[in-house]
């Protein structure tokens, strides 16, 4: 799924991302990838960029898939995000539920 560049404001609001947390999501629109891949395609730590991910799948927005090698013992995880009409869906959810959060704010002023 290609992402596009005028929601990376929004989701970054929405989401209270990073930029390098943007920066993951936004590569994994356009690739499948494990941790390690994307840390050494964006240059960045392996454990950070795993933290990234940890976030990001906490707000729906990366999934996880669980893969065994072949012939290997052990297993490692693809991280990839939801498909379009999926990953649309979650926003605008979370677009609702922020509009509400903040108009409780403004309430209590």
């Amino acid at each position: 799924m290609k992402c596009p560049t005028e929601i990376k404001q929004l989701l970054k609001v929405l989401y209270n991302l990073s930029s390098s947390e943007t920066e993951v999501l936004y590569y994994l629109c356009d690739n499948e990838a494990r941790a390690s891949d994307i840390a050494e395609e964006l240059g960045k730590d392996r454990s950070t960029v795993q933290r990234y991910l940890s976030k990001l799948q906490s707000t729906g927005l990366v999934e996880r898939e669980s893969k065994v090698e072949e012939g290997k013992r052990g297993r490692y995880y693809i991280y990839s995000v939801p498909d379009k009409d999926e990953m649309k869906s979650k926003v605008k959810e979370r677009m609702r539920e922020w509009e509400e959060e903040k108009i409780e704010v403004l309430e209590e002023l």
